[in-house]
This record gives structure tokens, sequence and C-alpha cells, in this order.
């Protein structure tokens, strides 16, 4: 409104009329320019009731007189939008409020609502009625006082008291364009008189364009911030709607042409309310809509730059309207109609024969299933609410149920048409929350279809939509068939005695989209719950171990539809996630579930994309917990070159890859990540686990782009030279996860190991609780593990590994790789190695060291695999011992003594030999030696007997191998061995070796007899 003359008038009318009212409400929202003067917001008739801005302030217009006006202590400003409200109460007085908050009470006990009869001199004069409601100026009696800004849902309440209030006029212009506006009953117009059309924010909306289907529209120019309006006459049967908009203006250096429309049915659309929003780029934009309400269709479109020479096209697809019910055959609820034909005989259109249904829908229905069986021949079936479907001849019906169909009042936008045309005569289709009345089911073939079955079924709403009606599920037996639709809640629950290990909630054989929540003792909702899934399609799971004894409420809701499902709930064994640490490929669409993560681990995933692609998504949803999602892998980006970035001459076309990763975020398990433009090859997915978590499922899906985008060839890595054996590796690990370097690894050093929960139990061979270095190294080495780590260490990351890269390996077990290098490339694939891994044999023992066949703990020499024994204990193996059951230190003793006897004898064969002066000589002195040696009786002859050298060694007499001296002889016989140990016992001086604190020895060697003693001072005992 320009403050000067604009304004709306509206014709009186019964609600106006507020005779016998006490309770009166006006209220508005207001955006004033300015604060000057007065400025009226609606006056009825002729100084009647009304509210109007008194400089910053809000008055009602109570009588004659403005300056006895009662006015609000609130202020409003200037350039922005207000709500405005004045109550009034017959004889008590008048109260303020803006923007909801208190803005003044002016108590008057001669508070009235003047009738606005008041009798000025113009309305005198000119004879005119002067009951009007004016809006935006003062009332009849006065052309003046002009609002200048923008009013928007002016709204008037009255009544005989505050009780019975009600709605007597509400003005929001919808409209949008033209000189009329209708309140929201559509009862009264009002006249415009020169005000502009504007948006919310204030901008003026240009004059709308009416748009022909079939026409084209051009806009020359405008400018960036500019709002345009367009409109179209939406006939009865239209089918489809389609938008084509499109700017071939820019150059190279120029930016590109940005835009946005919002549509709506019957009503003006703006960025805050609209049914569609649409985004041109690059100039373009194609959007549609399905069976577009009658009547006027509003576009509203707000330029983000500049554009020139911007072409718009409408086009529709109408369907025929529908045959005379008498031409159709209908369908009852669940009675089949059987040996139908479509053939040459039928309706035709064109190259399609047709038949029709209709179904009479009395009451509301959740789900209206119509299906064909039976028969021969090949038929398709469509349904619709206005008319019978027909087939477009392009092969272009609209997707099938399993792409979701919300129902007639679902979603942003009603889906009123469902198609179902596979092979054959098994066809169905769903229309969802259906409102009473006819809908039409086409039966067509382009050939001929012979004695099918047609049936409806319908599906009532469910009795189960609040908490408190839930339906009480039996553990293992199924309960459907079920249907759905976005906002439909359906509840259920199931008891859980003491002691379960596991429970199970799970949907099957339906098709859709479906979502399970649950909560202990309490109903869930999507926001509030224990457990959920929400994972694409209507097979949805919850399964999770010790679920705590109780009731179990679950809901079942969707945010599209669902249709065929049934639900279960079960107990199972506890179910424990068992992983290796080789990464998993995940196939196009294929979910894989029942994943479990510890906090810290990781779980590693790829996926191949034989060709690049438009979108790559990966999404994980379900069970519990805490975990976060890696990605990584390459994408392209493709740049226009010369003829401005537009098909035609000169038009081209440069393709850049690089690499990408992307992380998700920490909370919960529901995360969907997705990138544009993914490059053909290999993209990596980790999930890690930011605490446990437990039953997730992960799915990754992608496409195949139709731009001329040449793949790129995978770069052949070079092939490691070696890598670590699985000593080596066994090594590592145990060095990583010892953190206390006690030689043993703990339950909780393990769990930081990242190891599968089996594969960690499998280490402990002992069953002790801990895992020594050589149980590590055990299954580390075990074949298939040896064959598996090393193989994907080759590969890194490929499909195979040479044959000679695999034979030059330093492998502790034994393998034949030309047996199963069945295709003889001189490669092995992942398929040859899971043959070889089935067939392999564990060869190493890490118990046997030396790997001569004896475990260490029984091996006298653990690191010589050519000695086994030591049967004296001498230090000196049993193969190179002289004498394997004698100590060596006793024949290196006997050896000494021998050396020692040789020596005297040959000393005294020299002495014999001296001369005759010399013995002469030394008789006194030999004589003198004769007596004290050997006595009186001792013959002058010093005569040496011959030595018995077994009895010497036998009777101890040699004591160490460079010490022995002789005993000389005692007029006591010597004692026999027999009298100084058991004469089958090894001698004292044999050393055995130690086990298990007491030293051991076999004796004879070979013969199994064993002896132990506890101290080398006592003689040898048999083992007990």
């Amino acid at each position: 409104f320009d403050g000067e003359y604009d304004h709306v008038i509206m014709d009186h009318n019964e609600d106006l009329d507020m005779t016998g009212m006490t309770h009166l409400e006006l209220s508005a929202w207001i955006h004033p320019y300015g604060l000057e003067s007065n400025q009226f917001i609606l006056m009825k008739g002729d100084y009647g009731w009304g509210m109007y801005l008194q400089g910053d302030h809000l008055a009602f217009s109570s009588e004659y007189s403005l300056s006895r006006h009662p006015v609000s202590n609130g202020t409003v400003e200037a350039d922005m939008w207000t709500h405005v409200q004045v109550n009034v109460v017959v004889g008590e007085g008048y109260t303020f409020h803006i923007n909801g908050e208190d803005a003044g009470v002016v108590l008057d006990d001669e508070a009235a609502i003047p009738m606005g009869d008041f009798g000025s001199n113009d309305c005198f004069e000119s004879g005119d009625a002067c009951d009007e409601l004016f809006v935006a100026r003062m009332g009849a009696g006065c052309d003046c006082s002009h609002f200048e800004g923008a009013l928007d849902n002016i709204t008037v309440r009255a009544g005989s008291s505050e009780a019975d209030m009600n709605l007597r006029l509400h003005l929001d212009f919808p409209e949008g364009e033209g000189d009329e506006t209708w309140d929201s009953t559509e009862v009264y117009m009002a006249s415009i008189e020169g005000a502009d059309w504007m948006m919310p924010d204030g901008s003026i909306v240009a004059q709308a364009v009416e748009l022909f289907i079939g026409e084209g529209y051009e806009l020359e120019s405008a400018s960036e911030g500019d709002i345009l309006l367009f409109f179209v006459e939406i006939e009865e049967y239209t089918r489809e709607l389609y938008w084509y908009s499109y700017s071939l203006k820019f150059g190279e250096g120029e930016e590109m042409t940005e835009y946005t429309v919002y549509a709506q049915s019957n009503e003006v659309p703006d960025e805050w309310n609209h049914d569609t929003a649409s985004y041109g780029e690059w100039g373009f934009l194609y959007d549609a809509w399905s069976w577009p309400e009658v009547g006027v269709m509003w576009f509203t479109m707000v330029l983000d730059s500049d554009i020139d020479e911007l072409s718009i096209e409408l086009d529709a697809d109408m369907a025929d309207p529908p045959p005379t019910l008498d031409d159709m055959t209908e369908l009852k609820e669940s009675i089949p109609v059987t040996n139908q034909e479509v053939n040459g005989n039928s309706y035709n259109n064109g190259d399609v024969n047709m038949n029709f249904y209709y179904v009479n829908v009395t009451e509301p229905l959740a789900d209206l299933r119509v299906r064909t069986y039976d028969g021969q021949g090949n038929v398709n079936i469509g349904i619709s609410y206005y008319s019978p479907p027909e087939p477009t001849m392009w092969w272009e019906e609209p997707g099938g149920f399993d792409e979701g169909q919300p129902g007639k009042n679902g979603g942003s936008e009603a889906v009123l048409e469902a198609w179902s045309t596979g092979p054959g005569n098994e066809e169905e289709v769903h229309l969802f929350e259906l409102e009473p009345g006819l809908y039409y089911i086409t039966a067509y073939s382009f050939r001929n279809a012979r004695e099918f079955t047609i049936v409806a079924d319908f599906v009532y709403p469910p009795e189960n939509v609040d908490p408190e009606d839930a339906i009480i599920l039996t553990p293992g037996v199924e309960y459907g068939l079920l249907s759905g639709y976005e906002g439909l809640a359906q509840y259920f629950k199931v008891e859980v005695p003491q002691g379960t290990e596991r429970l199970v909630v799970d949907l099957n054989d339906g098709a859709g989209e479906a979502s399970l929540y649950m909560r202990l003792d309490q109903a869930p909702t999507s926001t509030t719950y224990d457990h959920h899934s929400t994972a694409e399609g209507a097979d949805d799971r919850i399964a999770f171990n010790d679920p705590t004894p109780g009731w179990w409420y679950i809901l079942l809701t969707s945010s599209s539809a669902f249709t065929g499902v049934n639900i279960v709930a079960e107990f199972a064994d506890r179910y424990v996630w068992d992983y290796d640490g080789t990464p998993l490929e995940l196939y196009n669409d294929e979910p894989l579930d029942g994943i479990s993560v510890s906090k810290g681990a990781e779980i590693f995933f790829y996926a191949l994309l034989d060709e690049p692609g438009n979108v790559f998504s990966i999404e994980t949803s379900g069970g519990s917990g805490d975990i976060m999602l890696t990605i990584e892998g390459t994408q392209y980006e493709m740049e226009f070159t010369e003829g401005g970035g537009r098909p035609g001459p000169g038009f081209g076309l440069e393709v850049s890859s690089e690499a990408f990763d992307m992380t998700s975020g920490k909370g919960g398990t529901n995360h969907k990540m997705t990138v544009d433009s993914p490059m053909n090859g290999r993209i990596d997915i980790t999930m890690t686990g930011m605490s446990d978590a437990e039953e997730i499922s992960v799915v990754a899906r992608w496409d195949e782009t139709q731009l001329p985008i040449e793949p790129i060839e995978p770069e052949e890595g070079d092939e490691p030279d070696s890598v670590e054996t699985c000593t080596e590796a066994a090594t590592a690990m145990f060095e990583e996860t010892d953190l206390d370097d006690d030689g043993l690894l703990s339950a909780s050093e393990l769990g930081r190991a990242d190891l599968p929960t089996e594969d960690a139990k499998s280490l402990d061979t002992n069953k002790d609780g801990t895992v020594e270095y050589r149980e590590a190294l055990q299954y580390a080495c075990t074949c298939d593990i040896e064959l598996e780590s090393v193989f994907y260490e080759f590969a890194d990351g490929g499909d195979d590994v040479s044959l000679l890269a695999l034979e030059s390996h330093p492998w502790v077990n034994d393998y034949d790789f030309d047996l199963i290098n069945i295709n003889e490339d001189d490669e092995i694939d992942g398929d040859e190695l899971d043959l070889l891994m089935v067939v392999c044999e564990t060869t190493y023992d890490a118990y046997d060291g030396d790997g001569d066949g004896v475990p260490d703990e029984k091996d006298a020499f653990p690191d010589d695999p050519t000695e086994t024994k030591d049967s004296d204990g001498d230090g000196v193996g049993d193969n190179a011992d002289i004498v394997a059951s004698v100590s060596n230190d006793i024949i290196y003793a006997s050896a000494g003594a021998l050396l020692l006897v040789l020596a005297g004898l040959l000393l005294g064969f020299l002495r014999n030999t001296r001369n005759q002066r010399e013995q002469e000589d030394v008789w006194s002195d030999e004589d003198r030696i004769n007596q004290v040696m050997f006595g009186d009786a001792s013959s002058n002859q010093y005569e040496k007997e011959p030595l018995d050298f077994e009895s010497v060694v036998s009777s101890g007499a040699l004591e160490t191998n460079t010490g022995a001296t002789i005993e000389p002889e005692s007029s006591t016989p010597p004692a026999s061995p027999s009298m100084l140990f058991d004469e089958d016992a090894p001698h004292p001086d044999l050393m055995g070796m130690m086990l298990d604190g007491i030293e051991t020895v076999e004796y004879p060697t070979g013969s199994g007899m064993i002896w132990v003693r506890s101290s080398p001072d006592l003689p040898w005992q048999p083992k007990a």
C-alpha cells in the first residue's frame, strides 16, 4: 500500500455485523514503512470499529473523536514485520498486544464496539450505505489516513462472551495476482484498489504472467534478486504437468545462470510456503507434477543471478475421461474375477489393448492392493484416482512399489497413480491412505493376455496406532500381513523372560520401506528409543544380546509406504560377530547385517566400481552404540572447454580426477555419506568403534554415469620384493600387544589387539587365560593363516600375486603352488588361494624350534636339529658323545690317571737302567725310603706291580683328571662296587639334566630306565 490511495474494500456481510457482540478481537501482521501520523489498518463503515497506528502506538477506533481513542503503551518499529492485536470487552476496557506481549490495558466502563453507522456528511449527502469494511485506510466517512507498507493475515473474531468467540473474517491474500482477494472461507470477496502484490520479505511481486500448455514464453532479461510470477490453468484429467526452462545466453568467463522456482496449487508460493522447490543451474531446469490439482498452479521464480533470454515451456499429459461405469468391471473386496482376457476385442488405443475396472471405496483404507495372477501371456496393470490410467507409450510409467508410493495425502506431493509392468501375469499395485471414492484400474497388453485373475484386497487402518493398544507378539510366531505409510504408527510388544540370551525382531516378506524402533517398558518414538533399524527396504531387523527382562515395545512406521510385511519376535542363542581383519567387499545395494565392533577397533570394507558413476553412497543403520565411517577413493571433475559450456559447435569436456577422503559423525550408528562423481576403481570404507557397537547393517549403492567419462585404468602397483614372514609378524604383534613386557598376553591386552573373539580364543591353546609367545607364533604360522597373510601383503590391494614372488618367500610350511595354478598363468589369484588354504597342511611347530620332531620341552638341544638327548648330562649330545652313558668328565679323569700311571712306569724303567754304581750310591737312601713307605718287611728291591685300571676307576680312587692319586695298600680289603651302590645304578659321577628341579638321567642309554636324585652328593635312585 502506497499510503496515498491504495486500499482494499469488502462489502458488508452478516459476519461483519457486531450487533449484540460484547467481545471483539482484531489482529494483523503489519510492515509499516514509516511511523508518521495516523495509519489505519482497517475500519468498518462510517467511523465504526477498527485498528490503526497512531504514530508508533497501536490504537482502537472506539468513537468519532480520534483524540478519545484508547492507545497502547507499547510501540511498533518501522520496516519490520510486527504482529498487533486489540481485544475489546464492552463496558470493561481495551487490551493491546504487540508480538504476543502485553502492550497496555485501558480500563473504560464505557468501552464500546461502534457499528460504523455514524452518518458523516459525505455518506449523508451521497446516500451510500457506507457499511463496507475498509483495509489500509480510514472508513467511509473519510478517504484519508492511508497505510503505507504491507499487511497480511488480517483477522476478526467476535462473540457474545469470551467462551463463544468465533472467527468472522480472515484475509491472508493467497492469490498473488489480480484485483480481487477472497477470505479464507472463499465466501467473501474484497476488491483491491491500487495495491501491489508482494512477497513476505517485502519485495514486490512482478505482474503475474499466464503460461499456456504447449506454448513457449520468452523472458528477455531480468536481474539478480528479481521475483517473477507465473501461473497456468490446470484442466481436469491432467495426468502429468512438465516444466522446461533454459537460457543459453552465457559465455566463457560469465557466471552461470541460477534461479529457483517454487510451485503451489491455487496459492502463490514463496520461499516459506510452497509444495515443491526446483533449482536451475547453468540456465537449465526440469520438473514434473503428477495429477496436479485442478485450478490454477502458481510458480514463483527467484533469480539468483542476472539472466538473459530465458525460455519457459509447459507441457502436459492428459488422461482420457473415464468410460462410464457400465463399461467397466467392478472389483469387490477380496473377490477374484477369473478368466479375464486382454486382446484385439478389448478397448484399443493404438497398439495397446486394455480392460477397465473400478473399486468403490466406501471407508478409509490404509492400503488398496490390486493384483493379477495365473493365465498366459503378458498383462500389465495401472491404478489411479481420477480416471483409468493409460500407458504413455514411451515406457515411462511411474516407478513401481519398490520405489515407494505414499498415499493420496502422504508426502509433500500426493501419488495417485501406480503401475506394475513385469513379465508374465504376476502384477501388483498399491495406493495408500485412501479416502472414500472411486479408484480405477487398467489391465493392458501390447499383445495378448488370457485366463488371468484379478482381485482387489483392502487393508483397513490398524487398531494398534496407540501404545496402549499395542499387539502382543508370541515369540516365534509371525504376525501379519501389515501395510503402512508415512505418518502411520503401529505398536507391538513382547515379554522377554529372565535368562534370554538374545532378542530378535524381524520384518520379512514385504515390499516398500519400513522402520523399527524398540524401547523397554515404554513406547518408543522415532527420536526416543533403545534400539532401532532404519535400513532401506521393508526387511528391517533388530537383534541384540542380553535383553533386559520385561516388556519391550515395538514401533513400526515408514517414511513412505510398505505392504505385505510380517513381523516376528523370537529368542535366540547369543551371537558374536567374527572378523579376522580381512577387508570385506560390499556389493551394490546388498546389505551386510549383524556387524559388531568394539571400542577403538576397526572393520574394513571396500567396493569395486567398474565404471564412473553419478553418485556413490555408504549407509549404516540399526543396532546400538557409536561408530564413525571413513571412506577413501577417487572422484572426477568435469571442465567445459571452448563452446561457452553448452552443447554445440566447439563443445568440449575435460575430465580430471583426484583422491578424496570423508569422515562421518561419531554419534550413533545411523550414518549416510554420499560422494558425487565417483571414478571407477576401489573405494575403501573403514568403520571405527567409538564405543562398543553391535548389530549394525551397512549397504553401499552406486550407479553408472551416462556422461562421456572414460574409465581410468587401475595402476599396476609394484609387487613388493619381500614381505614379513609369519614369525616376524607374530613377533611384532606380540611385542606391540605385550604392554607390560611380562612375556604373556592378558585378556585385556588381547582386547586391544583388535583380534576377532574366536581368534583370540584360538591363541590360548593351553586354556590358562593368557597367551604365551609360542602360542601366538603357532597361530600366526598355521598354514591357512600364513598363506592368507602373505598373499594379501604381496597383493597390496590387487587380485593376484606372481608365482615367482610366492615361491621365493621363506615359508615355514610346505606348499605346492604349481598344484593350484590351474590356469598356468604364473599368477595365483584369490580362488586359487582359497583352494590351497583348504588342502594345505601345517607342518610348522612353534614348540619344536629346531624342527627335529622333538618338542623343545623334551629336546636337550632345542636349537640343534642333530641332537635331542644328553643321557650322561655332560652337555654333549648323545650323537657326538664318546660314551653316551658315561660323563666325559669321568672319561677325561680316567685318561688323566692312566697317563700318570704310564708316566710312573716309564720313570721306573729308566731307574732300572741306571748303572750299578748309582744304585749302590743311593741304596742307603732307598732303603730308608722303603722303610718309611713299606715298613721293615719290605724287600730291599723296589718292585712295581701291575695297575688294575678297572678297580681304580670303580673304587673312586681317581678323584680328578688332574690330581689323581694312588691309595697305599691297606690291610683291609677294598670294598667291592656292589657294597658302595646298586650295581645297576649309574655311577654317582654321572651327571644328569635338571627337569622340574630334579636332576634326571636315562641309564643305560635307550633303556627307558629313568634315575633321579635331589643333590649331586647323593647316589642315583630309580624314578618312582
